[in-house]
């Protein structure tokens, strides 16, 4: 009787493991961002990884990747290329609300730095157009940048601002609308200087503990030090 009821547990775990064997599996690889990004999760706002298949990370367009990957440690201001095994279930074994593919890490193929990091901070402006600022009293410019939101805030030295990056890679920046407050100072000089020399700006470059905006031309539109 002992032994009948051992060979019946054996076929019942057989069948359980039959219905929940995947259908199919492939080994693919993609980039991992080394930033998450707020994405429309269904039921709420949720972080997600993006991925990006091709090799040009420079210039990559990132998807997001609603899915889980089983083994991978994401690690913020990395860029990460992965290989997974992509295990397609048999849909009617799987919950309505729960995806028919899991995805499970097979090997990290490389990791890189994310140059764009560099930016990630309060920086105090102290040249407009090359030219060091006499503020006057006024409250000092400043910008901090948000890389994992793709943001910027600061002022002006009278107004805040806050506003959106379009798109950032390793010496390029793409601002997009700026939104500001709109209050008078005794002096709108530097505040008007700093946000027009903002607004013109597409290239940076970091040198320690500086950091220089330039417009399209190539002139130089700002300069900052890294805040305390």
């Amino acid at each position: 009787m002992k032994l009948i009821k051992t060979f019946s547990a054996i076929i019942l775990l057989t069948i359980i493991n039959m219905s929940c064997s995947p259908i199919s599996t492939k080994n693919t690889s993609f980039w991992i961002n080394s930033m998450k990004a707020e994405c429309d999760a269904g039921a709420g706002k949720a972080q997600c990884l993006q991925i990006y298949k091709g090799d040009d990370i420079e210039n990559a367009e990132w998807t997001y990747f609603y899915s889980t990957i089983e083994d991978f440690n994401f690690e913020p201001g990395l860029f990460q290329k992965i290989a997974v095994c992509e295990i397609h279930l048999n849909e009617n074994d799987v919950p309505a609300d729960a995806s028919s593919i899991k995805y499970k890490l097979v090997k990290v193929l490389e990791k890189k730095d994310d140059p764009r990091m560099i930016l990630n901070d309060i920086w105090a402006a102290t040249h407009v157009e090359g030219v060091a600022l006499d503020t006057n009293n006024n409250e000092p410019p400043y910008l901090e940048i948000n890389i994992a939101k793709l943001m910027i805030s600061g002022t002006d030295g009278c107004n805040n601002f806050s506003g959106s990056i379009k798109k950032l890679n390793t010496n390029t920046i793409a601002l997009g609308p700026i939104a500001m407050t709109r209050k008078m100072c005794p002096n709108m000089e530097v505040p008007d200087r700093f946000s027009k020399s903002l607004t013109l700006s597409t290239t940076y470059k970091r040198d320690g503990l500086t950091l220089y905006f330039y417009d399209s031309e190539g002139h130089e539109t700002l300069r900052f030090n890294k805040a305390d």
